[in-house]
């Protein structure tokens, strides 16, 4: 982009310590910024102030959760409209924007994928009625599909390509004003080169040679944990190798270490809650499971291709798209499939299919570097304003 650009965008909490949308956010806008243009971020928290950024508090009405998100929706959205910018950006939390780029898919989508996660039917009427009269998931769902409803938007950048297919479903939106740029993965930072932390960090969680499973998530149910513990303790019962899964990620372990209990696969749970060294992880891991219910394009599956390891996951998993069946991983249907999923953690037990697979993951993540992602959002931006 050659023209210095007056750009905004809007985010509850504008911190790289966040979730994926906002660590997206942060590194978007600083780029920008060393690139020359005017950067401007409406948002109700921020960690730090960073160079050549303008930040602007937007104020909310701070309970119930879903007063804070549509004040939140109204306020920022009337002050970008107040900004006269070149381009603006929402990530699904505005009620307009020039570019939608929505980091958490479809609301819709989510609701209903999700709702499988629970597997007593009764216990899965209880849930969805109070989803469904929860006014937090109406306004969630207000806010999201305002801009595809007033078409107050020129173009819609989906993250994957089943992002691309729900906004088509949910929203009626042409073909032609999607354009889709799956998320960018730190290359640099996750690489097989991290390797050489394997002994230290095998060492200090009691490992040894052990076939080591790696489970990133803060949202255990969501992302399948208590039927990857199924699967491995079906691999453990029926005389399969010894195998040990790592469980990065902040939510309450007690029902997965009952469950584990129960199963005979207690002590080869290893908890390790949030880290600042999750590089360290992969390179001391063997296989990624990540059986998730919905991801819009789950950047832990791409940092784990990136460093090397194989990665099995579900086709509600946007990035599942990129992964050859048995060459950098597997795809399921859902993490329902116990057998399915433990005969899949089987395939990788090979050494030699492991030492193979090393090779096609890196390449594949390296064609989702976050360089190219901003090259793409770049070209984008440039053709909204020649417009």
């Amino acid at each position: 982009m050659e023209k210095r650009l007056k750009f905004a965008t809007a985010i509850l909490n504008f911190s790289a310590r966040k979730g994926g949308a906002e660590r997206y956010l942060v590194d978007l806008c600083t780029r920008m910024a060393k690139d020359g243009h005017e950067v401007h971020v409406y948002a109700e928290h921020w960690d730090e102030e960073i160079p050549n950024i303008f930040l602007h508090k937007v104020n909310t009405i701070p309970f119930p959760k879903s007063l804070r998100l549509l004040s939140f929706a109204i306020k920022a959205t009337k002050q970008m409209d107040e900004g006269n910018y070149d381009i603006t950006l929402g990530v699904g939390n505005t009620l307009k924007a020039d570019i939608l780029q929505p980091h958490g898919g479809v609301h819709w989508a989510w609701f209903w994928r999700s709702l499988e996660a629970y597997e007593n039917p009764i216990i899965w009427i209880i849930k969805f009625l109070g989803r469904i009269l929860s006014p937090h998931q109406w306004i969630s769902g207000y806010i999201e599909g305002t801009p595809y409803r007033r078409k107050n938007f020129d173009k819609i950048v989906a993250i994957s390509d089943m992002v691309k297919e729900d906004v088509i479903k949910w929203y009626k939106v042409p073909e032609d004003r999607i354009e889709v740029v799956y998320n960018g993965v730190d290359i640099e930072r996750f690489n097989p080169k991290n390797r050489k932390y394997r002994e230290i960090i095998r060492t200090k969680h009691g490992i040894g040679n052990e076939f080591v499973i790696l489970f990133v998530s803060n949202n255990f149910r969501m992302k399948g944990l208590k039927f990857l513990i199924k699967a491995l303790a079906k691999i453990k019962k029926d005389g399969g190798p010894s195998l040990k899964l790592i469980i990065l990620g902040r939510d309450n372990n007690r029902t997965y270490l009952r469950l584990a209990k129960r199963l005979e696969f207690y002590h080869d749970l290893i908890f390790v809650g949030s880290t600042h060294e999750i590089e360290k992880y992969y390179g001391a891991s063997d296989l990624m499971v990540h059986p998730t219910f919905y991801d819009a394009c789950s950047l832990s599956v791409l940092e784990a291709l990136a460093s090397g390891l194989p990665v099995i996951t579900t086709s509600s998993n946007g990035v599942s798209r990129i992964i050859r069946d048995k060459s950098e991983g597997i795809v399921i249907s859902t993490p329902k499939e116990i057998d399915k999923l433990a005969e899949s953690i089987k395939f990788f037990l090979d050494s030699e299919i492991l030492t193979e697979s090393l090779k096609t993951t890196r390449k594949v993540a390296e064609k989702y570097s976050i360089e190219r992602n901003w090259l793409e959002i770049k070209r984008i931006f440039n053709n909204h304003y020649v417009k």
